[in-house]
């Protein structure tokens, strides 16, 4: 007994010259050893010594590892005496083994470790003696200095799984910076469903380093479904993408989400969920819905389709009516489509005529066929309206009209000038050389005062369509047409009614 204790403290002071640990360990160590003697046989106690109780199983395995632990830390075999060490730890919780785990941690640079085993020592043993208390405060400040602080910002996706050299510390957001011994540290992210986000670090000792990590797909996750479990085509952003239930990498932002296909008449009567997409029956379809997909997030959505199986047709007097549907354009009149089945508020509405609303009921398989005659507007904000474009048309068309006259009047008059004097040169027509270039011209000013004139009556004789056809009528209609015209000064005037 005595030797074996002579042995220990031997092995102590030579391990107390290589680490702070064995100070922290000393106080300890004799009582285990004592602990560790074998215990005498039942009613015979050893001279001298007070009777002990017997030593389980578990308990001698845990002192036989803690000394094979302690003979590989005298041979500075740390690797497997950190192994020997926590086998057992982990058979009984011993202070004196937490400390040699702390001391080989250091020994192995694994310095962030050796700190957080020191504050495990302290919460599991908040009343060591004082001695060791200080020894345990001294070798924390030194490992303090020799680590850095881990932070990771970023494109960081929420709940993601953080690695530092290949060994899981945490999820993120982190509750608090990771602390990390100095060095070149590789740094990764993973979150299921997505691709690693990785960088390496060079880790400076008393510092926070920041890993910025930056996504090179920049992705959302979008999962839909239909409410009823119906298997139908998924139209994303106007494209065919698959069938529910879908999910896929997308880009970020604002996504258009619809659900379109057929289902079989007993199946949608019973409401059954089919197992693949049906290509004929009764056509059903959802409303859109917008998405909004984050980076390395997770975005459902959830889809309600509706038998499609009643279509409508809208006819309307007069054609290109704006046609609305349930406050919402959908086109041009006429105009034919499928909608669910119900009542629906339609819309019609013209330019120059007053907007008609009617409620439709639609039923299941059945086409609905609208036809609306739109009333026109009257009153003076109309026929002031329609005075003005008729007097604006009726200008433009005399304008052009007297326009075409007048290059009439000076080009024929040029014409003639050229005319006589070709007459005066040229005896019995027979014009000599000198005057080729006179007859050209002669010709061309003749031209242009036929171009002049039929523009100008035309001119004229739309001017006169225009104020014949759209004048309002005043008081009762004639039997038959009727025109009048005045001049005066300063001014020209056609009226007429039909």
């Amino acid at each position: 007994m005595i030797g074996r204790r002579g042995e220990l403290v031997r092995s102590l002071r030579s391990f107390r010259s290589r680490t702070l640990a064995g100070w922290i360990l000393a106080l300890g160590l004799l009582d285990f050893g004592a602990r560790a003697a074998p215990a005498a046989p039942p009613g015979k106690a050893s001279p001298g010594t007070a009777p002990q109780a017997a030593v389980s199983s578990e308990e001698a395995e845990a002192r036989a590892q803690f000394e094979a632990g302690v003979a590989r830390f005298d041979k500075q075999e740390y690797r497997e005496a950190l192994e020997a060490f926590r086998r057992s730890l982990w058979l009984k919780k011993n202070r004196n083994t937490m400390g040699y785990i702390a001391s080989c941690l250091k020994q192995l640079g694994q310095y962030e470790d050796a700190l957080e085993q020191y504050e495990e020592m302290r919460r599991e043993f908040p009343q060591m003696p004082s001695k060791i208390e200080a020894m345990v405060a001294a070798d924390m400040a030194e490992l303090s200095g020799l680590v850095g602080t881990l932070a990771v910002t970023g494109d960081a996706p929420v709940g993601a799984s953080l690695f530092v050299d290949d060994r899981l510390r945490g999820r993120l957001p982190l509750e608090k910076p990771l602390r990390l011994s100095a060095g070149r540290r590789a740094v990764r992210v993973e979150k299921e469903g997505f691709a690693p986000l990785t960088m390496t670090l060079e880790v400076r000792a008393g510092q926070e380093n920041v890993a910025e990590l930056v996504a090179k797909s920049r992705k959302g996750r979008l999962v839909v479904n239909e409410k009823h479990n119906w298997v139908l085509h998924v139209e994303l952003d106007g494209k065919n993408v698959g069938v529910t239930p879908w999910q896929g990498l997308v880009d970020l932002g604002e996504h258009k989400v619809r659900l379109r296909g057929f289902m079989g008449v007993e199946a949608l009567a019973a409401c059954e969920a089919p197992g693949a997409a049906a290509e004929e029956g009764a056509k059903v379809a959802s409303g859109v819905e917008a998405a909004s997909v984050r980076l390395y997030e997770e975005t459902r959505v959830v889809l309600v389709a509706e038998e499609q199986d009643a279509s409508l047709r809208v006819e309307s007097t007069p054609e290109g009516a704006v046609l609305m549907i349930d406050e919402g354009q959908v086109g041009l009149t006429p105009w034919e489509g499928r909608l669910p089945l119900g009542e629906h508020m339609i819309e019609v509405s013209a330019v120059g005529f007053f907007s008609a609303k009617q409620t439709v009921q639609l039923e299941r398989r059945k086409q609905r066929e609208l036809s609306v005659l739109l009333e026109r507007q009257s009153g003076p904000l109309s026929d002031a309206h329609a005075a003005r474009n008729r007097k604006i048309g009726a200008g433009l068309a005399y304008g052009v009209g007297v326009a075409g006259l007048g290059v009439f009047a000076v080009a024929g008059g040029l014409a003639l000038d050229k005319v006589a004097w070709l007459n005066a040169h040229c005896p019995d027509k027979q014009c000599p050389s000198t005057e080729t270039r006179n007859q050209n011209a002669a010709a061309t000013l003749g031209t242009a005062a036929t171009v002049g004139l039929v523009v100008g009556g035309l001119g004229l004789a739309a001017g006169t369509a225009v104020l014949l056809l759209t004048r309002p009528g005043r008081g009762e209609r004639r039997a038959g047409p009727s025109v009048s015209a005045s001049v005066g000064l300063g001014g020209f005037e056609v009226e007429g009614r039909f």
